[in-house]
């Protein structure tokens, strides 16, 4: 009995000198099916069942931060110290992940990825990429080291905490000489200083003949190793959140063709078809008329008994109907431990949807308030948007909270 084939992925993955098409299962080894070099684009293969697509270092920024809070929000804290930082994340849904490393003392030490503005590798409109994800997910990083590499002709620095990245950049530098050596001690004491750098414990020269290892020694204070460049591990799908603009709009064009497709085909079957229903349609309309008037004349003398009723009932409704007390609403709203700090500056209540702005002493108080909030007894039926605070410069947060009734 023939064995079933594992479901094939292709991966485009940039290597020293040129784009490379891999392919092989997910989360197994790779096989070169293609060097395209360095002039030439990559394209997937018309046979890959998942098709992935590996973002060189240099499109994106990959930084370590040490972040204060909860886990569900470490998207937004991380958007406001990239901000700080002076990188913008327009979209974050798609723009930005943040992968956790470690936790201590409430704080968590985070690896944030996020696209720079740089045009996405897209060369072929028709075989898109089903995840975007970076390159150096794709090769099996030694634990606590400093790897440097070709990445399409510039030299690369990723640095691990344990296992996992922790900091990844292309290097200024275009050889590996002293000022190269002296970016990366440089970056070293920036990283050592911020607590993030962990316990490197030597220099991996992922190049054949590039790089003194005595001189790497001698400039960094750490042991020197040369390898070759390991074959990529295929990813598991589902692992990135990232998706450049380009291939969100190249994905909303393919989808806006197939639902056009879809529309001619479907609407020649129902010309077609309306003829033909048309002649039913009429025939039962008249019976159904009929009917209908036959039924009316039998309910007459009921409508004026609901007219009387549905009367009653809106004037008891004010009484009877709890959807009509904003001020109860008004004190579920102060029912958090956080509210005793809130300035409320807005209240809007409407049947169906809530509106609160306020102002906190501080963005943690903000983000407790629009937590605990959900949790009010009396605020259940609402679902709510909770986006992240505005923080002022004397470090209080204004913040708008808006709850709709759940269907």
């Amino acid at each position: 009995m023939a064995k079933p084939r594992k479901p094939s992925q292709d991966l485009l993955l940039p290597g020293a000198t040129g784009w490379e098409r891999w392919t092989g299962p997910a989360g197994g080894a790779c096989t070169l099916v293609a060097d395209y070099g360095p002039a030439a684009v990559g394209v997937f293969g018309k046979e890959a069942q998942t098709r992935l697509l590996a973002l060189p270092l240099g499109h994106v920024w990959v930084l370590p931060a040490w972040l204060q809070g909860e886990v569900a929000h470490l998207r937004d804290m991380a958007a406001l110290h990239l901000e700080r930082l002076g990188v913008t994340v327009t979209d974050a849904a798609h723009g930005l992940q943040v992968r956790p490393l470690l936790a201590r003392e409430g704080a968590h030490l985070v690896c944030m990825t996020a696209l720079k503005e740089a045009h996405a590798p897209l060369w072929d409109t028709v075989r898109l990429p089903d995840e975007v994800l970076l390159s150096a997910d794709c090769l099996p990083l030694p634990a606590h080291a400093m790897v440097i590499y070709r990445e399409l002709g510039k030299l690369m620095l990723v640095i691990t905490n344990g296992p996992e990245m922790v900091y990844a950049s292309p290097l200024s530098a275009h050889v590996l000489d002293d000022h190269a050596l002296g970016e990366v001690n440089h970056l070293c004491v920036q990283l050592g200083f911020q607590g993030v750098l962990g316990q490197v414990q030597n220099i991996v020269l992922w190049l054949e003949d590039e790089g003194d290892l005595e001189q790497v020694k001698r400039v960094t204070g750490l042991a020197a190793v040369r390898e070759p460049r390991p074959a990529p591990v295929m990813p598991v799908a589902g692992r990135s959140t990232l998706v450049p603009p380009e291939i969100l709009a190249a994905r909303a064009q393919q989808a806006q063709s197939a639902r056009t497709r879809l529309l001619v085909l479907t609407a020649g079957f129902a010309v077609a078809a309306a003829v033909a229903v048309m002649a039913v349609l009429i025939a039962l309309a008249t019976q159904e008329r009929d009917l209908l008037r036959d039924r009316v004349a039998e309910l007459t003398p009921q409508a004026s008994q609901v007219m009387d009723q549905k009367r009653s009932w809106l004037e008891a409704a004010p009484a009877v109907d709890p959807t009509r007390f904003p001020m109860q609403v008004l004190l579920d709203c102060q029912v958090p431990g956080a509210a005793a700090e809130v300035s409320m500056t807005h209240f809007e209540w409407l049947p169906d949807r809530l509106l609160l702005r306020g102002r906190m002493p501080s963005p943690s108080l903000a983000l407790q308030y629009a937590k605990e909030i959900t949790e009010v007894e009396g605020l259940m039926p609402y679902a709510w948007e909770t986006p992240a605070p505005v923080i002022a410069s004397d470090n209080s947060a204004t913040f708008e909270l808006k709850g709709a009734l759940k269907p």
